[in-house]
């Protein structure tokens, strides 16, 4: 069980959170100037170098990073048809509800989401509404916001799945 991609799920989900947030730096803060001459009006907008090596660099990791998920992805549904995974599925597939004991598990851990998002958001929201923040900043708290819930849910079904095993 320990080695099954669902209970992995969220660590990928958490890596490409990290990588998102990394690409958001790296374009936040383009440079826009506005040229106008007799004829024309036009936008000329510029990432900064440092920004671009960030922005590229974190795109070029995520294509990576997403091409190893695929391929995990495949090779877990191809030695567990039972139990397989969408990519494009509404419900996560964290959920493991294969016995009780799991969908325990699973609702335990949910709940706990459930009540970190509950709190995160509107505090999130109530200080961007208090505090001029840049809009780079508002991103990444809802990336962190994201990050907790998967972190909150790793946590917590790796904790019954340790007292499980021992």
């Amino acid at each position: 069980m320990k080695n099954d991609f669902r209970l992995q799920y969220p660590l990928w989900m958490m890596g490409f959170i990290v990588v998102l947030g990394i690409f958001a730096y790296g374009i936040s803060s383009p440079i826009t100037e506005v040229i106008e001459t007799e004829n024309e009006t036009s936008i000329s907008v510029s990432i900064g170098p440092a920004g671009g090596m960030f922005a590229a660099g974190s795109l070029v990791l995520y294509l990576i990073m997403l091409a190893i998920f695929v391929y995990k992805l495949r090779s877990h549904n191809k030695r567990n048809p039972t139990q397989r995974i969408s990519a494009f599925s509404i419900r996560p597939p964290e959920y493991l509800e294969q016995d009780e004991g799991m969908t325990y598990i699973t609702r335990k851990a949910a709940q706990k989401v459930y009540t970190f998002i509950t709190w995160g958001l509107p505090f999130l929201a109530a200080f961007a509404i208090v505090m001029p923040v840049p809009r780079i900043f508002i991103i990444w708290g809802i990336l962190c916001i994201a990050l907790g819930q998967y972190w909150i849910y790793y946590r917590e079904v790796s904790k019954h799945l340790k007292e499980e095993a021992e």
